[in-house]
């Protein structure tokens, strides 16, 4: 459903009038998607929520219901700007959304390959990259067309850049460039920079500059793009599907916030999440690896403080980051125990 809403922001790119933007939405939607999940799109779904259903017909039968919508969703500018410019090549914007994640899942599992690669040799690299990529949680990333995949694809490789190729300038460029894929990107960013002032690879004046940077960037866009405010994100995630939210009054309690806390950590605890902790955690045992584990563990833990919700596809870096600590530190075992075999006395 988010992707409606990317569409219509992709559109604004060259067009105004949100009729226009409506009915050319929801023409993509007609033509280019299967009818099952265009009857759940446009709020014809038996089993769904009355709220959910309710909203959906809304948007789908009017259009400043849609364009109430799009604020929300105007806070991933680079991706709608790319979503828009993938579709001026003809395939229109719902192949453009398909395209952009599965391209985004494709180059992401390359990155993986490389990077493991480094650690362990290219036929093991290539199995333990597809074992990871095929995993529950990162096919959802190639699957959603939503800004998930591209986005996790910037960050990953400003990771990849910063703590693996030393390579600091176009490192925290990317890392950058990603909260303007994904704000909330803004709390990988803290913990990266953090461990580089810790490793003197960063001034002090250095870092606190480029920290500004990061949440200047987060309040520019949700300024410009209009967005209704964190109340208005809670209540998406935890209370209903609005009808209206550029004309709701939304109220978000402190107690409403910690009982979406103890529910989003049910929601942890029967994902993935403690597995792949548990699989990271042998990243500890290497120098090396330890900043990408501590980076990748307070990045899940600053994003689940901020949106106590837990979404798979909102921590697909963190996925990846596991499984790069874990595949590197037993190559790195591997071949020390070739190296220097222990002999029977």
């Amino acid at each position: 459903m988010d992707s409606i809403q990317y569409m219509g922001n992709a559109l604004l790119m060259e067009e105004r009038d949100p009729v226009e933007i409506h009915r050319r939405v929801y023409a993509e939607v007609q033509r280019n998607v299967p009818k099952a999940a265009r009857e759940d799109l446009l709020g014809h779904r038996a089993d769904a929520p009355e709220d959910q259903n309710k909203s959906r017909q809304e948007r789908a039968e009017k259009p400043s219901r849609l364009a109430e919508f799009l604020p929300l969703f105007a806070i991933r500018p680079l991706y709608n700007q790319i979503l828009w410019l993938t579709s001026k090549t003809g395939m229109g914007l719902v192949r453009a959304g398909v395209v952009i994640s599965v391209g985004s899942y494709f180059l992401l599992g390359i990155l993986l390959f490389v990077w493991i690669g480094k650690y362990i040799n290219p036929w093991l690299s290539l199995a333990v990259s597809l074992l990871l990529m095929i995993s529950p949680p990162l096919t959802a990333l190639g699957r959603d067309t939503t800004a998930d995949a591209l986005a996790s694809l910037v960050a990953f490789a400003s990771l990849y850049l910063i703590l693996e190729e030393n390579r600091l300038l176009p490192g925290m460029v990317a890392l950058l460039v990603s909260i303007y894929f994904r704000t909330d990107f803004v709390v990988l960013a803290g913990p990266v920079i953090l461990v580089c002032w810790w490793q003197k690879r960063l001034e002090l004046w250095k870092a606190v500059v480029l920290s500004v940077v990061a949440v200047a960037s987060v309040l520019c866009i949700n300024h410009f793009a209009g967005d209704y405010g964190i109340k208005m994100l809670y209540y998406r995630n935890f209370v209903g599907v609005p009808v209206a939210p550029g004309e709701m009054t939304v109220r978000f309690s402190f107690r409403d916030y910690m009982a979406a806390m103890r529910s989003g950590i049910t929601l942890a605890a029967n994902s993935f999440f403690i597995p792949f902790l548990l699989v990271g955690m042998f990243g500890v045992v290497s120098r090396r690896m330890r900043p990408l584990f501590a980076v990748a563990l307070a990045y899940v833990f600053l994003h689940f403080l901020v949106l106590p919700n837990w979404q798979e596809r909102w921590v697909g870096v963190f996925y990846l980051s596991m499984g790069v600590c874990a595949a590197t530190v037993a190559g790195a075992a591997a071949r020390n125990r070739l190296v220097c075999p222990d002999t029977a006395e």
